[in-house]
């Protein structure tokens, strides 16, 4: 290192990092110290070399970067989620509207349809970046994991080809873990298609297991942020071409991809590595060139019984006559709720100004039976809207829309009393619904108090 040579010559002393290739390709790094020492003619004899490896603390760092950028990106997606599913709920309600208004073999109807794809396709990259915010809470359940990652490779299975053969091994008496099932598929998901990549056009395989491991202080540095416990662990690897060191250390970064340009968004592993943690989990990631790789999922051991899910009782379709208050700043929306619930019977005076919406409850408050209210909105929030509403009349119920709904939001919600939250852009196909049980349980309360 000539600059080394120069530095030593020109002040007699150096000290910084270093990175020593090891003998598997990756790095180790180093504190070092060098000190000149002269003879009594002042020319240079030799160098007192003092190193200490600081490898440990470099890995820390990487991974509190990595950390820190993945937060920054779901600080991002949140900023951003709210206003694309707007526009995605505009898209899809309004596709719905007019594939039903039209007959079924209307020239028409292909284009809808295709339409239809494309706002399914935006909604799932939407979900995707997401999922580098926090997981919702909601969703979780105490489950056997066997039964969630089964009914995932079925599906994974139709999509990859017949080359690629899926090995699967669960152990005995497993236990549950609180999960969110739609993220454990997408996790599935996104590392099989991982496999597939790197297993490429030849004849491969996808190895899957499952088995129930307790972790001590001694095995908790198999993957970062491993806590002492009881988990369930999930192995995913393949036989594929594998990756160096260099590749390994970024593989969880958002954006990050060694596929070609239209193959990959560089987002699936980044959304495993949030979903994990988002699961007070641990991950951790093998592989070598020409080898494979394999993933370790550590998702820690539920206390509480597995719950048993119950066939949601049938709804009875009904003429409906209620009055709705609709309230969103999007115009679009405002008209979209207004025909879907109208459709369903229902009497509808829509808003896009929050303020004013107020107003006209104030005017007549018993005029009506339920509110639907945005959460995100210029002069007044849903939050804000909800409370002075509450503060005329108490037992109204209140259902709340939004784009992108936190933990702290889901919180102050049931703090509040809001009957149910729903996120766009499921809001269409689910507010109707919504309604009609929330209303059912609102005239049952009635009969009862008579």
């Amino acid at each position: 290192m000539p600059y080394l040579d120069r530095i030593l010559r020109d002040s007699g002393m150096w000290e910084g990092e270093l990175a020593q290739r090891t003998h598997d390709g990756g790095f180790a790094y180093v504190a070092s110290q060098w000190v000149l020492y002269r003879d009594a003619h002042g020319h240079p004899v030799c160098i007192l070399e003092v190193s200490a490896d600081i490898t440990a603390r470099r890995h820390a760092e990487e991974l509190q970067t990595r950390s820190q950028k993945l937060e920054a990106l779901g600080t991002l997606a949140g900023g951003i989620a709210h206003d694309f599913n707007n526009i995605l709920l505009a898209i899809h309600g309004n596709v719905n509207l007019a594939m039903a208004d039209l007959p079924e073999h209307h020239a028409a109807q292909q284009s809808l349809v295709e339409i239809q794809k494309a706002g399914t396709r935006a909604s799932e990259l939407v979900r995707r970046i997401l999922g580098f915010s926090r997981p919702q809470e909601q969703k979780k359940q105490v489950l056997p994991l066997q039964p969630v990652i089964e009914e995932a490779l079925k599906l994974i299975r139709a999509t990859l080809p017949a080359r690629i053969q899926i090995k699967t091994h669960f152990g005995p008496d497993l236990p549950a873990a609180k999960i969110d099932t739609g993220q454990l598929h997408q996790v599935m998901v996104n590392l099989a298609t991982n496999a597939a990549h790197a297993i490429g056009e030849k004849i491969g395989s996808i190895e899957v297991r499952l088995d129930a491991v307790n972790v001590t202080v001694d095995d908790t540095h198999a993957a970062p942020n491993l806590q002492v416990g009881r988990y369930v662990r999930l192995f995913v690897g393949d036989d594929g071409s594998g990756m160096d060191r260099a590749t390994l250390n970024r593989i969880f970064d958002p954006f990050f991809t060694t596929k070609k340009q239209g193959e990959g968004t560089g987002l699936g592993l980044s959304v495993v590595h949030g979903i994990v943690s988002g699961h007070n989990g641990a991950i951790s990631v093998t592989s070598h060139p020409g080898e494979g790789t394999a993933f370790h999922l550590y998702f820690p051991a539920a206390s509480e019984q597995p719950e048993i899910p119950r066939e949601p009782a049938k709804e009875i379709p009904q003429h409906r006559s209620e009055h709705v208050l609709f309230v969103d700043d999007e115009e679009a929306l405002v008209l979209l709720g207004t025909r879907l619930l109208e459709r369903s019977g229902y009497r509808v005076s829509g808003f896009t100004d929050a303020v004013s919406a107020l107003k006209e409850f104030r005017r007549d408050p018993e005029a009506f039976d339920v509110v639907v209210t945005d959460l995100s909105m210029p002069r007044m929030s849903g939050f804000e809207l909800t409370e002075e509403i509450h503060r005329i009349r108490k037992e109204i119920p209140v259902v709340l829309t939004s784009g992108y709904v936190q933990a702290e939001d889901q919180k102050k919600a049931e703090t509040l009393g809001i009957r149910e939250l729903i996120q766009k852009p499921a809001t269409a196909s689910l507010l109707a619904s919504a309604l009609q049980r929330i209303l059912a349980d609102q005239m049952r309360k009635l009969e009862a108090a008579q």
